[in-house]
C-alpha cells in the first residue's frame, strides 16, 4: 500500500485531451518541466486561460501529472500541470 501512494500514474495524454477532459472551464493554467527535483516555468510568469492554451504549440505536449506548486506574486492561483520537455 506504501508504494501506492509514493508513485504517480502515468498519464499518458497529450495536454489539449488532458484539458478538455478534466479541467474546467475559464480555469487559469500554469505550465511546468521537471527538472531534476524541481520545477521550472516554461515561460517564466506566464498563465493561460484552458481554452487559450489549448491554441498553442503546448497543446501537444504530454503531460506528466498535476501538482502544487506555491507562487509569488499575481495569479498564485492557477492549476499547475507539468510537462514532458520535448
Amino acid at each position: 500500500m506504501l508504494t501506492s501512494l509514493i508513485s504517480k500514474p502515468r498519464i499518458d495524454m497529450q495536454l489539449k485531451e488532458f484539458i478538455e477532459k478534466f479541467i474546467g472551464i475559464n480555469s487559469q493554467i500554469r505550465l511546468w518541466y521537471k527538472s531534476g527535483s524541481f520545477h521550472e516555468m516554461v515561460i517564466h510568469d506566464k498563465i493561460w486561460m484552458e481554452w487559450e492554451l489549448i491554441k498553442t504549440d503546448f497543446a501537444w505536449s504530454e503531460v506528466e501529472y498535476v501538482t502544487d506548486i506555491l507562487v509569488r506574486g499575481p495569479y498564485t492561483e492557477a492549476i499547475n500541470i507539468v510537462i514532458k520537455r520535448k
